[in-house]
């Protein structure tokens, strides 16, 4: 009898693992700036209205990650911040005010040896990996 009871909890926790996809996260295409593949990820993985995390990861083909990048990003309700960089690996940190997340858009703006240029994403959800 405790055999079945635990092959029914499993099925229940896999049916709810099942469940629990991410479904509505945000997954843009990475964007190409100078030799660099910019990709951007949020915490939560799923946007919501309100304030959420952007991470900026700028990779340099054939290279690995920059260090030497000034990363500044805003949504359609915020001003220009600063993004800080997490360690030396090209990632960049920012929390920012969401209201719409069908409509709103991530603009990054990006500086590097005297050039600059701005990178805008929709953050309207698509599913991950597509």
């Amino acid at each position: 009898m405790i055999g079945v009871c635990r092959m029914g909890i499993m099925a229940v926790l896999l049916l709810l693992a099942g469940c629990s996809s991410e479904e509505g996260a945000w997954a843009p295409a990475p964007q190409a700036w100078q030799d660099m593949s910019i990709r951007v990820e949020t915490r939560p993985v799923v946007l919501r209205a309100g304030m959420n995390e952007f991470l900026v990861i700028a990779n340099r083909q054939q290279r690995g990650f920059t260090s030497d990048l000034m990363v500044d990003v805003r949504t359609d309700h915020s001003g220009w911040k600063q993004a800080m960089p997490d360690g030396a690996l090209g990632v960049y940190r920012r929390a920012l005010p969401v209201k719409d997340v069908q409509h709103d858009h991530l603009y990054v703006r990006l500086q590097r040896k005297g050039q600059q240029g701005e990178l805008v994403f929709s953050l309207t959800a698509t599913k991950a990996g597509h």
